[in-house]
């Protein structure tokens, strides 16, 4: 399903910012940006393709979060002083997402059973984690996690069919009290294990005491 690109949320991407609220507790609030990357950046290879237009707006959003944060936790602050942290604060946090699109894109390379496909096993821990996130925030923010998910699955101008099958599933979750185990989340079926009669293994090197 292809759609035309839309134009960016007020509330996400506009002069308005990211309407997402953060902990008071700096620890914590990190903790949820951490999060939120990669709840953003798992949700960019569901499709199994991390567009470049949705990397690069995965990045605008993470500068938006922080300079909505700056504001928020740096009231009194100077215009120069505020740009100093919002820089120093962007800096890190891109290059956690870059760790984050590593980590995950190892995920591709672990090496799996034959009767196992490997891009179910990966999506499989990348929505249980999405999921885990998910139910990490309030209501409020599920919201906004949602609304910024509608722009990201629309940056590269597409919808495939697995990012809208994820969103409705995030949908779905929305003011549920339900977890969501791995069991319940596409499952990738073991193999049979064949267990054999034990072994009798020669040393080829005489014992030495």
């Amino acid at each position: 399903q292809v759609a035309r690109r839309r134009p960016f949320r007020a509330s996400s991407l506009g002069p308005g910012g990211p309407m997402l609220t953060f902990s008071t507790d700096p620890d914590v609030a990190e903790q949820q940006m951490n999060a939120i990357i990669f709840y953003m950046t798992a949700f960019g290879y569901i499709d199994g393709d991390f567009d470049p237009t949705e990397k690069t707006f995965v990045k605008i959003y993470i500068r938006q979060l922080v300079a909505a944060r700056a504001r928020e936790a740096m009231p009194d602050a100077t215009p120069t002083e505020r740009t100093e942290i919002v820089n120093k604060f962007v800096v890190h946090f891109h290059e956690v997402f870059d760790q984050i699109d590593a980590e995950i894109r190892a995920l591709f390379e672990e090496v799996v059973s034959d009767e196992e496909k490997v891009e179910q096993f990966v999506y499989a821990k990348l929505k249980l984690k999405c999921y885990e996130i998910f139910h990490s925030f309030d209501e409020h923010n599920q919201k906004e996690l949602l609304a910024t998910i509608d722009e990201l699955i629309y940056a590269d101008g597409s919808v495939h069919p697995a990012e809208a099958k994820f969103r409705a599933e995030l949908d779905n979750l929305l003011g549920s009290e339900m977890r969501v185990t791995a069991d319940q989340i596409e499952a990738v079926e073991a193999p049979p294990i064949a267990i054999e009669a034990t072994a009798q293994v020669e040393s080829r090197l005489e014992d030495h005491p």
